[in-house]
């Protein structure tokens, strides 16, 4: 029996409206699309809590606000950010994780821990220079295992994201050493639009990282793209049996006629369907990355 495919939708991360007006802000916003994209195909999202106009939000209660709208509305399963670039220091990229693990209607399934530390400023080869010089997603071995054993705390099951050979190497470890439970969901972050501090969006791109996944350990592992098509990885990734994370939060698709979330999710589920994986419900889901049934 092939794989069920797990399509993670990456909803809204920081992205503007200004090229693709469909990237949900607020808390009613975000619940809409999940439902949307839940019937679509998708059986994750994963968010970042947003103010009304569009800007960064970083309060605690919002985050919880957010995912108690999402399951009024649907079964699908939700992975909640920790802000890695905005929020400063250990115990406040916590906080929220903490106070939505408080109550079942608020706890996400999944908060996204990065393996390591990489740069993630844009390039511009036309302006022959960087658009900024000091944007770091900086995650110590030390904070990491305090994210990953807050998280664990408050009922939430790392989500392990990889931008670089070193950062799949530290995957090994922390299940080694157990402060990640097997399986794990270890997300491949591509990039594109000048990002260099990631592996490109190209089949040996994603086959540097996935080469490098433990053979022993129980994975299932999805791709991502920043500031790019996914599309351009998607044959890669599910001929060798991973999964898939689009979203409109990473690049606006404006080649496609820049869509909804849940019209990008129908695309890739029918990509997966040619193929013959079907996309996983989310009690499929559940099943496949160990994640006890809600309630």
């Amino acid at each position: 029996m092939t794989k069920k495919l797990i399509i993670t939708v990456r909803v809204n991360e920081y992205m503007s409206r200004d090229i693709n007006k469909n990237v949900p802000f607020t808390p009613e916003e975000i619940a809409e699309t999940a439902a949307e994209c839940r019937a679509a195909g998708a059986s994750i999202i994963h968010f970042h809590a947003r103010t009304p106009d569009g800007g960064k939000c970083h309060e605690p209660e919002v985050y919880a606000e957010i995912v108690a709208k999402i399951r009024e509305k649907t079964d699908i399963l939700i992975d909640s950010t920790l802000g890695q670039i905005t929020v400063n220091e250990d115990e406040n990229r916590l906080a929220h994780i903490r106070l939505m693990g408080q109550k079942s209607n608020t706890r996400p399934d999944f908060a996204a821990v990065d393996t390591g530390s990489s740069n993630i400023d844009a390039y511009d080869p036309v302006q022959k220079k960087f658009l900024t010089t000091n944007k770091i997603y900086k995650n110590s071995t030390e904070t990491c295992l305090f994210l990953a054993k807050g998280m664990t705390d408050a009922g939430v099951k790392p989500h392990l994201s990889v931008w670089a050979v070193p950062f799949v190497r530290m995957v090994d470890a922390f299940l080694d050493m157990g402060a990640v439970k097997e399986p794990a969901y270890v997300q491949c972050v591509l990039a594109e639009g000048g990002i260099v501090g990631a592996h490109p969006c190209t089949t040996r791109g994603l086959e540097a990282l996935i080469d490098f996944m433990p053979p022993q350990r129980r994975i299932e592992w999805t791709v991502a793209c920043k500031e790019g098509n996914l599309f351009n990885v998607a044959a890669t990734a599910l001929e060798r049996m991973g999964h898939l994370a689009p979203g409109i939060g990473d690049y606006p698709y404006p080649e496609i006629g820049c869509p909804t979330n849940a019209e990008l999710v129908r695309r890739f589920a029918e990509l997966g369907r040619a193929v013959g994986r079907e996309p996983a419900t989310t009690d499929e889901a559940r099943t496949m990355l160990g994640i006890p049934a809600y309630g």
